[in-house]
């Protein structure tokens, strides 16, 4: 008997009906494996939150931070603590870093809050990673006793160093997360230290850490442009508009006083319908607008925290640009 192979017009249609196979599955496993990462993600906010309380717990009833400087406000620039000598232990770096010496190098630095739970043996950096930050992509050393010299910027405390001498903290890797600024504005609540919010009492309502905020950039192309003010009523751009440029922009996960972590579609999760990646509200937050509060400044360089009783104008810190990386 004969034997028949396939004909070239055969083989071609089951090659097509497999790629039009695999461009239908793709999708659906692209979804699957990014609502796994906000599971993860997710985790890794709830810890840091359950890690923060117990810290409080040690700590007269504060979520963990460095001083502040002082002058009120959290600049969102390249600040670092003052290095601690060669060989310091993790303790004495805690301990360098609230030194007069070490102010205002040492304060107002966010990520230096979520780097003393892991100096205090509470946290892992690969914890503060989120699977789906297209920036953020390696953990930082855990500790690296620092050799007398500056090193990192933004909190990147002790010198975790990239694969070409670089500092992971530089250029955004080694860190997904955002906080609520634990300072407020000192001019006008003198020797406050931290901000009634930053406390193991912080209620459920309360944000106190999501997915990385994002920097104001209008000139930006595409879905990395980010306009965080933008109000939610008449809004023509899409979600991405004013979200974390994690999770592809669609929403952030938020973390709350109360330990629970919610996935929010927008920013509009503060207190009261306060925007968490603006600060300064224009006018006290209301029934009438909630969900539409007025905000006017976008988080780009100072942010001065001026509510010192609830509803409180949460604003996340640090902020990064979703296109460029930076700080």
């Amino acid at each position: 008997m004969k034997k028949h192979g396939f004909t070239l017009v055969e083989l071609l249609v089951v090659i097509s009906i497999i790629a039009l196979l695999i461009s239908l599955l793709l999708p659906a496993l692209a979804r699957a494996k990014e609502l796994a990462n906000r599971a993860v993600c997710s985790a890794n906010i709830g810890s840091i939150i359950q890690s923060m309380v117990i810290y409080a717990q040690s700590n007269r009833n504060e979520f963990p931070s460095v001083p502040g400087s002082g002058w009120g406000g959290y600049a969102n620039s390249n600040w670092w603590p003052n290095s601690s000598p060669k060989g310091a232990t993790a303790q004495e770096e805690i301990q360098a870093w609230y030194t007069p010496a070490n102010l205002p190098a040492s304060a107002n630095c966010p990520l230096a809050c979520l780097w003393l739970l892991v100096l205090n043996g509470q946290m892992s950096p690969a914890s503060f990673i989120c699977p789906s930050d297209p920036i953020s992509n390696l953990p930082s050393s855990e500790y690296f006793p620092s050799t007398g010299a500056s090193l990192s910027a933004n909190g990147n405390f002790g010198g975790p160093r990239g694969p070409n001498g670089t500092d992971w903290m530089v250029d955004g890797r080694g860190e997904s997360y955002s906080i609520a600024d634990p300072w407020p504005n000192n001019s006008k609540w003198p020797n406050s230290g931290e901000g009634r919010w930053w406390t193991g009492n912080a209620g459920a309502d309360v944000p106190i850490v999501s997915d990385m905020a994002p920097m104001q950039d209008a000139s930006a192309h595409g879905l990395t442009e980010r306009l965080p003010a933008t109000l939610l009523k008449g809004n023509t751009y899409g979600n991405y508009i004013y979200n974390s440029g994690n999770h592809n922009g669609d929403g952030q996960n938020v973390g709350f006083g109360d330990g629970h972590v919610a996935w929010e579609s927008n920013p509009y999760c503060g207190e009261d319908g306060d925007n968490i990646f603006t600060y300064d509200t224009s006018g006290v937050p209301g029934p009438a607008n909630t969900g539409q509060v007025a905000v006017v400044q976008p988080i780009t360089d100072t942010v001065l925290i001026k509510t010192f009783a609830p509803p409180y104008d949460i604003c996340m810190v640090p902020a990064r640009d979703v296109s460029t990386g930076q700080w």
